[in-house]
């Protein structure tokens, strides 16, 4: 039986929600940031704040996991402003771009711009896994300690330079394409603190990498953002964040 999320049946729903922003926003995740973080804050991006962002935490995993399409979380539900309609949509990637695509994060609209948000979106994503596999979920002390060095020259370092290169030949402006946030943008502010959280401010500070600090100054100016970072929730989710994946 094809599971629910893949339902043919959810076509109608998908062209009646695609377009529309006024939807509410339902994402199922853990209690913490981790995979579900860049669909939160591109939903806070969308609507101008978290009022129309439900988290639902999932207590008893072990029960509720088979259930799911691939046994993992987040999950996003969308349902429109009257209610009547709703759409299911499994795996972080594909949330985050269906959601970044509604709410015109891919720049101007023209292919160009759409590969190049694309391009560095996935480049800083690929960061983000090394860093979870091999330090956020390891559990071992002198395993972690012994992946640290290879993990900033082999794949942090790297990252930086490129994207500070890109960042400071557009201008040093905050945005990886044009003058406005587009999923890239909101993958970087999300990177900084996982790179932090390996080293500190010793390859990533307003002083050391001006270009790629100046993307999280400017989502934090964002309607919204900075109310949702300061939000008792959004600290909460910090705070198991760090306790769990270090960052």
């Amino acid at each position: 039986m094809v599971h629910a999320f893949f339902n043919p049946t959810q076509a109608a729903a998908f062209d009646a929600l695609a377009p529309k922003t006024d939807s509410t926003f339902e994402i199922r995740y853990f209690h913490l940031h981790g995979q579900g973080g860049m669909s939160r804050t591109l939903i806070v991006i969308g609507t101008g704040g978290h009022s129309r962002l439900t988290n639902v935490h999932e207590g008893d995993w072990a029960e509720y996991k088979p259930t799911t399409p691939f046994g993992v979380m987040p999950l996003l539900t969308e349902t429109s402003a009257d209610g009547k309609t709703k759409l299911q949509i499994a795996e972080s990637d594909s949330i985050e771009r269906y959601l970044a695509r509604k709410f015109g994060l891919f720049g101007s609209g023209s292919a160009f711009e759409e590969v190049l948000v694309n391009t560095f979106a996935n480049n800083t994503q690929a960061l983000i896994v090394e860093i979870i596999n091999k330090f956020a979920l390891v559990e071992d002390a002198e395993v972690k300690a012994a992946n640290k060095r290879p993990l900033i020259t082999d794949h942090i370092a790297r990252w930086i330079k490129h994207h500070e290169e890109h960042l400071q030949a557009k201008g040093a402006n905050g945005h990886y394409v044009g003058n406005k946030v587009t999923l890239a943008d909101v993958k970087t502010d999300y990177v900084i603190s996982m790179i932090q959280g390996v080293s500190g401010e010793e390859l990533v500070s307003e002083e050391k990498t001006p270009a790629i600090w100046k993307v999280r100054q400017e989502m934090d100016k964002i309607e919204g953002v900075a109310a949702w970072k300061a939000s008792e929730e959004y600290k909460s989710l910090d705070k198991e964040n760090f306790e769990f994946l270090a960052y």
